[in-house]
């Protein structure tokens, strides 16, 4: 996988603002306590939440991702209980906080694929649980589209395209760094849907906060 070679680069494209407000939302419901960061990436939520008194619990489904993430506990002079996990799987445990940042939710392939995930953390919450996560907008799927960026890296250089594809509010990335080329997509759903899937898995909607790309709830059981 490209995200494999890509880890090492991972920490200079992290959107730190969007952290914040994450971080804002979080500690109005919670000031200290557990917490899971699903598709943790390189951990920078996660690591924001323990320096400020929660246990914490980052997941992905990349081991080089996993291990950037160790390195930046370690250099924060943190501890993360880190594991490689799938969102599609159930989780085996309870948290006082869901965290599912930077639209992660988007990679999954379809709408039964959304409510699984959403299924999975509704069994593992209980009723005084958060969760919170983002989504891109349908809007921003048609602005990025045809969207083209060259970024170099230390060793080379990352040709990125964006298009959207037939499907509806989804796009396709084009990502090729050195010799490997690959295609990643993410679909999106209008807000109306996502509170109908989030009710589907007994969860509901207590906040909701808009930027620019993304719009991110924080959610309880119902």
């Amino acid at each position: 996988m490209i995200y494999e070679k890509f880890a090492s680069y991972y920490d200079q494209f992290v959107d730190y603002e969007l952290n914040d407000i994450y971080f804002e939302m979080i500690t109005k419901y919670y000031k200290e306590g557990t917490a899971i960061d699903i598709g943790t990436g390189t951990a920078p939520l996660a690591i924001k939440l323990a320096k400020n008194n929660f246990t914490v619990t980052g997941t992905d489904i990349s081991e080089k991702m996993l291990e950037r993430a160790y390195n930046n506990a370690v250099l924060e002079g943190i501890h993360l209980n880190l594991y490689i996990h799938n969102i599609l799987d159930p989780i085996n445990m309870s948290y006082d906080v869901f965290a599912m940042t930077s639209d992660v939710i988007n990679y999954l392939k379809n709408e039964d694929e959304v409510k699984r995930a959403f299924s999975n953390i509704s069994a593992a919450m209980t009723d005084k649980s958060i969760f919170t996560f983002d989504f891109l907008t349908p809007q921003h799927m048609t602005k990025v589209h045809n969207y083209k960026e060259d970024i170099l890296l230390e060793d080379d250089v990352l040709e990125w395209h964006v298009a959207k594809t037939n499907v509806p509010n989804q796009i396709r990335h084009t990502l090729k760094f050195g010799n490997i080329t690959e295609t990643h997509y993410q679909t999106t759903f209008p807000l109306k849907k996502y509170k109908e899937m989030l009710n589907e898995s007994g969860l509901v909607i207590l906040k909701k906060r808009k930027t620019d790309e993304r719009i991110i709830l924080l959610c309880k059981k119902g």
